[in-house]
């Protein structure tokens, strides 16, 4: 394992920032579960966690699901990268 470069005062301001965003108003509360199922899957198909230390471990796992919540949401509005506003039925 690497050697340690943060703080104990980095991680609490990581986690902070994160979870600020994480744990934010949602549109729609199934998509926290869905959100949480897709980190899941990613999550489980990639071995670079066996190197991280937990508590990085968690801040990355809940960023990730913060950027599935926002991409729900902006599909869910119609909104998606390069499409501009999508046109309903």
């Amino acid at each position: 394992m690497a050697e340690q470069s943060y703080t104990g005062d980095d991680l609490s301001a990581w986690e902070q920032s994160v979870n600020t965003l994480r744990y934010g108003p949602h549109d729609d509360p199934g998509d926290v579960r869905e959100a949480e199922e897709a980190t899941a899957n990613l999550c489980s198909a990639w071995g670079g966690w066996m190197d991280m230390p937990e508590a990085v471990a968690n801040i990355v796992t809940r960023a990730v699901e913060t950027g599935y919540l926002k991409a729900l949401s902006d599909v869910r509005e119609g909104r998606v990268a390069g499409l501009g506003m999508l046109e309903e039925d």
